[in-house]
């Protein structure tokens, strides 16, 4: 209960104690402690009762009414008391929405360091879901695996559809986990000095790694093409020529995800301090969204294209710009991010 009572700190600190706002102050106390009780006794953890209340309950501004202490509070966010050189000022309107304690940042940043790996492998998955799909039918065609042609494009579209499947389900776990400090993402907070030192101190330690992270995943992603174009090259013309072009899309898709891999979990502390200092809200944020919407929309074009069109043969390039486009995304996400914040 230690979130709560910062949380309360936080909301009344800005307004003198006076008899009436503290005893309004005991009876939220009260209010809140009782649904904290109820949530846990409902199963709920820790975290997600905290970020329950803090979500459910609000500002003071919004339980003012309920706690009728409304024309209390009005004066403090309007005038300001007699300066000591006997100026009068006007102070400035105490923050809408509360500000994130340290603790709470503390909490939310290791919630996101306990879930990277769960993002960075879901998208992964989606760059490599159509892989099966692409080099099954191949593969039967030339003997390699005694599978019919529509047995391979089954076990192809049943592989797709599990993959993303399970992509979806992890990104649902990172939301499951950040769901007490929706706040947070939401950008329902003001911005506080010592969370805001703390966070960039926190980017700071973990910069070089996520630099050459970047720097690796960037050099991977510009040298994808490469297979393509040594098929091309080699092997264009060559009576297997459409095998060979098959594996380099696969290649390629391989290459893409391995950069993808090797770049998104270790983002999780510029995300986290992007998020606490106001900035775009982290790649993962952005690219997770993206994620969720992206890979189910593109396997619906593929699969409209390929029955509609019955174009089996030819609407696999869909996965290749599909990968090659989303590489482009997360690039652009992380230099977007990287010149914002060193603005």
């Amino acid at each position: 209960m230690n979130a709560v009572t910062s949380y309360l700190d936080t909301m009344f600190g800005a307004y003198p104690q006076t008899p009436r706002l503290l005893e309004a102050r005991a009876e939220l106390q009260g209010m809140m402690e009782d649904a904290y009780t109820t949530l846990i006794a409902e199963g709920h953890t820790e975290n997600e009762a905290v970020g329950r209340i803090i979500r459910d309950f609000g500002s003071l501004e919004e339980v003012a009414p309920v706690l009728g202490i409304t024309s209390d509070i009005t004066p403090a966010s309007t005038t300001a008391p007699t300066s000591t050189t006997g100026d009068i000022g006007t102070a400035p309107t105490p923050p809408r929405h509360p500000p994130v304690t340290l603790a709470e940042a503390q909490d939310y940043a290791e919630a996101r360091r306990r879930t990277r790996f769960h993002a960075g492998a879901a998208v992964v998955l989606f760059v490599l879901s159509p892989t099966a799909l692409i080099a099954l039918p191949i593969a039967t065609e030339s003997g390699v695996l005694a599978l019919g042609n529509a047995a391979g494009v089954f076990v192809g579209i049943l592989t797709l559809l599990v993959s993303i499947a399970i992509g979806v389900m992890l990104l649902i776990t990172v939301s499951r986990e950040t769901a007490p400090y929706r706040r947070i993402a939401e950008d329902r907070f003001s911005v506080d000095p010592e969370v805001t030192r703390w966070a960039e101190a926190l980017a700071g330690r973990n910069n070089h790694e996520r630099t050459r992270a970047m720097r690796v995943a960037i050099g991977l992603w510009i040298l994808a093409p490469l297979p393509l174009i040594a098929v091309a090259l080699f092997a264009g013309d060559s009576p297997q020529g459409d095998a060979w072009t098959i594996l380099g899309v696969v290649v390629v898709l391989a290459i893409v995800a391995t950069g993808l891999g090797i770049l998104l979990p270790r983002t999780w502390a510029h995300t986290v301090a992007g998020q606490l200092t106001r900035g775009s809200g982290g790649e993962r944020s952005v690219i997770g969204v993206i994620a969720v919407f992206y890979w189910p929309f593109l396997t619906a074009i593929y699969l409209t294209w390929s029955l509609i069109g019955d174009a089996w043969g030819d609407s696999w390039i869909v996965w290749l710009i599909g990968a090659v486009l989303f590489a482009g995304i997360a690039a652009g996400s992380h230099a977007t991010t990287t010149y914002r914040r060193a603005r």
